[in-house]
Order: structure tokens, then C-alpha cells, then sequence
């Protein structure tokens, strides 16, 4: 039974751990960590897997200061993070560009490239600013690690054009809420597929970002996906909503020196 169970769930998610298997079927005749010793004896706990392409190329000249430190937030639309990820697929890079709700941890834009150029980030913008409706965003800070893209007039004129903040890291070790979403959706997903073309990257990817926000359960979001935690949060007062703040790395660390393989070591 336990066997089966956790087969059927890898089936959508085929990298979900044991442990979250449980908490995502919390089934009543069995014990979690009973559960989870039976998982483990039939070979069905995970590798863990690690990344090693660099996708930052950062401007020499920090044009925009971090707006997060110190920021305490208790609600959605108040911050939101960026980044871009790298899948090797036949022969060749293939870049993702994410965009995160931080306080919901629910992919609001992405866009799958063959380039790093500005074009596919500004895509993935316009789908999160799409994804949040005719609400205003004006004051919403938007941060991000120094990538050139995100220095672009293109990128940069779609924020102001919302009254936007730009707020970029002062060093990449800062935007680790996206780094972990990045791996996610790499690790647990893409990296299982079978995957030969653009074409089929994009496709699988819109599957995996529905999963991960409808159906994938998050320990930060006490065992729900972001989108069902979205839709209690209002019935939450703002008072009994649980604080949240971006890591802030108080020393420098110089970040031609980072690679992705740095920064999952230590998460």
C-alpha cells in the first residue's frame, strides 16, 4: 500500500520525498514515520541533485539598492523575486526565467528562452503582472540578483510603467527564496521528464508551475500549495499572519566568485 502510494503521487510528482508524500495524502491507517521506514527500505528516497551552470552575468555598476532589508512582510504583492535557471536538453542550455509571490512562494511569470537576452524576462513580467489582474501594484517591490537583464530599459520601463520599486541583492547569496524555487521545478520535475525539444520544455514546464503551485503541498505554507494559501489568506487577520523577511547577507561575498553548486551546499 505505502509503495503504491508513493509511486501514484511521483507519477505528477516525480521527485516529491517521502516525508512530503505522507503530509500531501495523510492516510489514517498508518503512521508517518512508519510511512517513511517503509519508503526508505524499498529503495524509494531521492538523490540529491546539484547545479553547476552559472546564469548571472552581473553589471559592474550596482544601479539599484536593495529594498528588502530589514522588511518585514504579512501579505502578498509586497515583494516579489526573479531569477533565471538553466536545463540542459539535447546537446544545448535552455534558460527559465521565474517570477515568485515571496510571502505566497506562488510562480506568478515564466518564460522558457534559448537566449538570456532581455526579451524572454520581460515576457515572464508581463504573465505575473497578467496573473494578478486589474489590481494595482504601485509600491510593490520587485527584486532581483544584478543580471543585465534586469538593468534593461525594456525590463526597467514595464516596472515603472507600474509604479513598481526595483530593488536588486547585494550579493547573490541574498535571493536564495528564488534559488530554491528554481531547484523545484529543475529537480523535481523537469530533470525527470524525458525531454528532446524546446517545444516539449515549454510544455512540460507549464505542467510542472501548475503543479507546483495547485497541487504540490509547501512546509512553509502549513502543507497547502500557494494558490489554495492565497485564497484563505484574506479570511486571515493581518495580525495573526505569519512574518516574513528576505535573508540579507550583512558582508559583501564577491559574486563573480559564485557558482549555483556554491549555494545549494549550503541550503
Amino acid at each position: 500500500m505505502v509503495i503504491n502510494a508513493i509511486m501514484e503521487v511521483r507519477q505528477l510528482h516525480p521527485a516529491m520525498g517521502i516525508k512530503k508524500i505522507y503530509y500531501q495524502l495523510l492516510p489514517d491507517n498508518i503512521g508517518r514515520d512508519r510511512f517513511i521506514d517503509i519508503g526508505v527500505e524499498n529503495g524509494l528516497s531521492l538523490p540529491r541533485v546539484r547545479n553547476y551552470q552559472r546564469t548571472t552575468f552581473s553589471s559592474k555598476h550596482r544601479k539599484y539598492r536593495n529594498l528588502t532589508a530589514g522588511l518585514i512582510i504579512r501579505n502578498i504583492n509586497v515583494i516579489w523575486v526573479s531569477d533565471i535557471t538553466y536545463i540542459y536538453v539535447q546537446g544545448r542550455f535552455y534558460y527559465i526565467t521565474f517570477i515568485v509571490d515571496v510571502y505566497s512562494r506562488r510562480i506568478l511569470g515564466y518564460e522558457v528562452s534559448d537566449t538570456l537576452q532581455a526579451e524572454s524576462s520581460c515576457r515572464a513580467l508581463k504573465k505575473a503582472i497578467e496573473a494578478r489582474g486589474n489590481i494595482s501594484l504601485r509600491g510593490m517591490i520587485h527584486h532581483s540578483d544584478r543580471g543585465s537583464q534586469y538593468i534593461s530599459n525594456e525590463y526597467t520601463d514595464i516596472l515603472k510603467s507600474h509604479g513598481i520599486e526595483i530593488s536588486m541583492c547585494d550579493n547573490v547569496y541574498e535571493n536564495t527564496h528564488m534559488e530554491r524555487v528554481n531547484g523545484t521545478i529543475k529537480n523535481e520535475y523537469l530533470l525527470r521528464y524525458n525531454i528532446n525539444s524546446l517545444k516539449e520544455l515549454r510544455k512540460k514546464t507549464e505542467e510542472a508551475v501548475y503543479l507546483y503551485n495547485n497541487d504540490r503541498i509547501h512546509w512553509s505554507l502549513p502543507l497547502m500549495p500557494p494558490v489554495k494559501y492565497e485564497g484563505i489568506l484574506a479570511q486571515i487577520p493581518m495580525g495573526e499572519r505569519e512574518e516574513m523577511s528576505l535573508w540579507v547577507d550583512n558582508q559583501y561575498v564577491n559574486e563573480k566568485q559564485f557558482c549555483q553548486e556554491d549555494l545549494f551546499s549550503i541550503l
